[in-house]
């Protein structure tokens, strides 16, 4: 199971990179506008609404994003966004007018949310239950370095250099072309482009639907107004570099412990302690306000303050993942850019109201009342619902494709349908797999030893169950039964047939782990002539 995990690692690195160019880039944007059009002399309260224009563009891509993928494919989409992107900044370079500012922060919030989408649908493919909060942790942790990154690249020039708008095409450039470049498989598309509905998204998980909306309170406020506090504040030189990449680098200190920890407990018991200490964190910066302390200890407030708000969004999103089949992941991930979006409109204009109206510190009055909400949201959901802890809604799907034969004499659909109805210990043992138990071989060894089931059946059905962990479920049955190796390959054969090559490649590779040469003979006769007959068909 290490190695599985592991293994996950390597195969994600082009969007680990990637992203990290994307948050350098999108960073950049957010500390360089705002201070731009406060030296053009704009107010708080105007450049809150520019700035705000960005969740709009980002809930259009939680509409329509999807039909660009659907059209011409993920990588094709992603280019045409990250084309797009560059051309913004150049435009950005020859003026400050906020008003094409807000028009142009609403184009580039179409196309970056379009790009996250894209990407967080590859993770949802290439991860499981057991890995997700780590691979989404990492994920936000390669974020943070670029998004904390950006404000020391920022420190180089002036707030009125053109030659920024350069720095962020090229990280664009880069990233396009590391995403261009690789060979990772693109998910399935979606059977349709609309968004999940709400009520669909709240049914899989409330607490998660509730994070995303209130991340987006959290988030976009505090990344947008964060350059104006500190600017208030008169923070100057590294110590402003550290404070305005804060809310990204704090997430260095919690995005993998947070990670580890969802995969392990109640992910709301996680996101509740991620708000208790954001609660703390943000009242000690308010305290800071009327009682300076030293710049060393507000900095470390702001890095915990960050570190917070910034975890919730993709907890909120593993908690949705846990529950939906890879088909929707796309559908899932626009709504929860919508709710996303809807919270960063809203974020930006109430908090520089309050700060035109009483002072730059109610940023920090806003953000903990935020918390606090989600903090007694998610503690009630907790104390009294038992949602979360249900299996994953697709636990029996089967995801083959029927045969473009108009013959049902080869279909795998039908026999794992009557099987399972038949057999409720196979049944039971399919519920007890998806549930990622510590020791999936014990259990499967259990079962076989305790019903009539057959090491046959049972292969064939935890790989139609489980395809994206049939290799490691195969393996476990060959370590269990070793004599069985030659009886479960041949039992897989018209699902060898039918399966992408993904699969096949990973499930004979298995099945050669630790066989004869006798047995690595037959196996290998047996694809071999797979082979040729899926050539002839």
């Amino acid at each position: 199971m290490g190695n599985i995990n592991s293994n996950i690692f390597i195969r994600i690195r082009p969007i680990l990179f990637t992203i990290f160019g994307f948050a350098i880039s999108h960073n950049l944007f957010f500390i360089m506008l705002p201070i731009r059009m406060k030296e053009t002399g704009y107010q708080t309260s105007n450049i809150g609404l520019a700035m705000s224009m960005f969740a709009v563009g980002a809930i259009c891509a939680g509409l329509f994003g999807s039909r660009a993928v659907m059209r011409v494919g993920h990588i094709r989409a992603f280019a045409s966004m990250a084309a797009t992107l560059a051309i913004i900044s150049i435009v950005h370079s020859y003026s400050s007018d906020i008003i094409l500012t807000a028009a142009l922060r609403m184009i580039a919030g179409f196309c970056y949310v379009t790009s996250v989408i894209t990407l967080e649908s590859w993770l949802n493919v290439l991860s499981d239950r057991s890995n997700r909060g780590r691979v989404y942790g990492t994920y936000q942790i390669c974020f943070a370095i670029g998004f904390g990154t950006a404000p020391f690249l920022f420190s180089l020039y002036n707030e009125q250099d053109p030659r920024v708008f350069g720095v962020i095409c090229v990280f664009l450039c880069v990233s396009l072309i590391i995403m261009s470049m690789s060979r990772l498989p693109a998910p399935e598309l979606p059977e349709k482009s609309a968004p999940m509905s709400l009520a669909t998204l709240w049914r899989y998980s409330p607490s998660g639907t509730i994070s995303c909306f209130c991340a987006g309170l959290i988030n976009a406020s505090s990344v947008s107004l964060i350059s104006l506090y500190a600017y208030g504040k008169g923070i100057s030189g590294i110590w402003l570099s550290l404070i305005l990449g804060s809310y990204q680098m704090g997430g260095l200190l919690t995005q993998f412990p947070t990670g580890w920890l969802a995969d392990r407990l109640d992910k709301r018991v996680v996101a509740s302690g991620l708000m208790l200490m954001g609660m703390v964190s943000n009242s000690l910066i308010v305290f800071d306000y009327f009682y300076p302390m030293p710049i060393e200890v507000l900095a470390v407030l702001f890095w915990i303050s960050g570190g917070s708000g910034v975890a919730l969004f993709p907890l909120a999103v593993t908690q949705v993942f846990d529950h939906i089949s890879a088909k929707d992941a796309m559908p899932a991930t626009s709504s929860m850019q919508i709710l996303l979006g809807c919270g960063g409109i809203i974020g930006p204009i109430v908090a520089s109201k309050l700060m035109d109206n009483f002072s730059i510190v109610w940023l920090y009055y806003y953000v903990i009342a935020i918390h606090v909400f989600v903090f007694v949201f998610l503690s009630l959901r907790k104390l009294f619902f038992r949602t979360e802890t249900l299996p994953a809604a697709t636990q029996f799907q089967v995801n083959v494709q029927p045969i473009p034969t108009g013959t049902n004499d080869l279909d795998p659909m039908l026999d794992f349908q009557e099987t399972a109805k038949a057999n409720p210990e196979l049944k039971v043992l399919l519920a007890a797999l998806g549930q990622n138990p510590s020791d999936p071989g014990l259990l499967i060894k259990l079962t076989l030893e305790g019903s009539s089931l057959n090491a046959n059946d049972i292969a064939k059905n935890m790989v139609l169950a489980f395809p994206k962990r049939s290799g490691e479920l195969i393996g476990h049955l060959i370590e269990q039964f070793p004599k069985r190796r030659l009886e479960v390959a041949y039992s897989l054969h018209d699902l060898f047939i039918l399966r992408k090559e993904r699969i096949n490649k990973i499930l004979h590779d298995t099945l050669l782990r630790g066989a004869s040469d006798s047995e690595t003979e037959k196996i290998n006769a047996l694809f071999d002539f797979i082979q040729h007959e899926k050539q002839e068909a």
